[in-house]
């Protein structure tokens, strides 16, 4: 029996990628040998001022305008509920925020910097862009409790065949305890021996405490992290007084000849929705406000037509 094909921010993840193999004089386009080493040591990657600042504060106006909420009025960032079944509000208790195809979010997506990231990590110039979100993380104040989170995207019995790459822009600067990623980098090293203790079909959610070093990951407005897939990861909590801005942003080698996928991530760009199968959710829920009634649809470079794959490379 064929297993459901799984899609996930308009892509697979568990698709069968390759990372590359470089040696130490290959000629990157933005990264260089040692950004290399450390990202296959270690599983991550912090990619400095990958985008304009004033991108990023375009994108945070845009977030702050969508929720109806005013950066610089900590009353009006608690005025949305937690989204649940029965409040389908536009934001998580997480911060993530039901917004995909504003221009601003375009811009970065398709900003030609990001695009030659991506083409150092994949080797390929045919790449398609995730289709994710952006996220707003409130400081844990006024009646609002976030406790963080970690998890895989992928089941745990494919996890070590899996190659793939995610990725957040930090939208402003975050420093340690503000919110935002965490990751394990030294269970990643370990992975293997760790999986084979643990049993048949376990969670993805990694709630119990691990003796393994969890890391907040700090960054500064524009600067892009990455993360391979196996590695464990998730939020954090904001103790900090401010929220936190970011937008989910990656790369992945593209599939034209998946029909079902091309046909989601087009119907997304269209509609101005999150990608979705046949109307079941795929990613997020669409909460009260319709993307399609608070902007135009963006407007895409040639660079960005083929990310999403309305162009063929």
């Amino acid at each position: 029996m064929t297993p459901t094909m799984r899609y996930s921010a308009g892509t697979r993840y568990e698709a069968p990628h390759v990372f590359p193999e470089y040696s130490p004089d290959h000629e990157f386009r933005v990264l260089n040998w040692e950004d290399w080493r450390f990202w296959r040591d270690n599983g991550y990657l912090v990619i400095r001022d990958l985008i304009p600042k004033e991108q990023c504060e375009e994108l945070i106006k845009v977030t702050c305008d969508f929720l109806e909420v005013q950066q610089d009025n900590p009353n009006s960032w608690y005025s949305i509920t937690p989204r649940s079944s029965e409040d389908p509000t536009p934001k998580s208790i997480a911060g993530m925020t039901e917004l995909y195809h504003h221009q601003a979010i375009w811009n970065n997506r398709q900003f030609p910097k990001v695009y030659d990231v991506f083409f150092d990590l994949w080797g390929t110039e045919k790449l398609w862009t995730t289709i994710d979100r952006v996220n707003m993380n409130l400081p844990n104040q006024n009646g609002w409790d976030f406790g963080g989170f970690l998890h895989w995207d992928v089941e745990l019995d494919q996890l070590l065949a899996t190659r793939n790459i995610q990725g957040v822009l930090s939208l402003n600067d975050n420093d340690t305890g503000m919110g935002g990623l965490q990751i394990i980098p030294t269970l990643f090293q370990q992975l293997e021996s760790w999986l084979e203790g643990q049993p048949k079909g376990r969670s993805r959610m990694l709630e119990e405490k691990v003796d393994f070093e969890v890391i907040n990951v700090p960054s500064k407005a524009g600067d892009l992290v990455i993360w391979d897939t196996r590695m464990a990861h998730g939020t954090s909590p904001n103790r900090s007084s401010i929220p936190r801005f970011a937008q989910y942003l990656s790369m992945c080698p593209a599939e034209p000849e998946h029909d079902e996928l091309l046909e989601i991530r087009l119907a997304s760009f269209a509609n101005q929705t999150r990608p979705e199968k046949s109307g079941n959710k795929i990613s997020g829920t669409a909460g009260f406000r319709k993307e399609s009634d608070f902007c135009p649809k963006a407007e895409l470079t040639e660079l960005g037509k083929r990310l999403l794959g309305a162009q063929p490379w």
